[in-house]
């Protein structure tokens, strides 16, 4: 019985060593986590405000619409993307034609609104590392 304790007491510090050693791989695993849900949310919301952006174009021609020009279109992202940085300026295109909102002759065009987003994730142990997806959205002129 004596011997046993003996060793249970000696084993206390394999354990506080095991776990220094096994504690960078749990905090990458645990933080990495956590920062590609972040940037994940910060998508979903770029993309909301491409969609924003969007419905604002395809309705410039009508007009009702508070939409009158490709700057209101930008405001109305940067407006949408509020919790964030505002976005870099927006490509419009309406029917294959970039840098053109709907007009009273492309109605029942597609007018899509895109751009290219630099994000940043930071995991510890791994560095800072940047991926740059398109956020892009579509509507068809009204």
């Amino acid at each position: 019985m004596m011997r046993h304790r003996r060793r249970a007491a000696g084993d206390r510090g394999a354990v506080a060593v095991e776990f220094a050693l096994i504690l960078p791989v749990l905090l990458l695993i645990v933080v990495g986590t956590i920062e590609f849900g972040r940037v994940y949310s910060q998508v979903q919301v770029y993309n909301g405000s491409a969609r924003e952006g969007a419905r604002c174009a395809a309705v410039m021609a009508q007009s009702f619409a508070t939409c009158r020009s490709l700057s209101d279109v930008q405001q109305t992202i940067n407006v949408a993307s509020d919790p964030y940085a505002d976005p870099p300026a927006a490509v419009i295109t309406t029917g294959g034609v970039a840098g053109t909102g709907c007009t009273d002759l492309t109605i029942g065009k597609t007018v899509s609104v895109s751009w290219n987003q630099p994000l940043r994730l930071d995991i510890p142990f791994w560095g800072n590392v940047t991926v740059t997806p398109t956020i892009k959205a579509s509507f068809r002129c009204e």
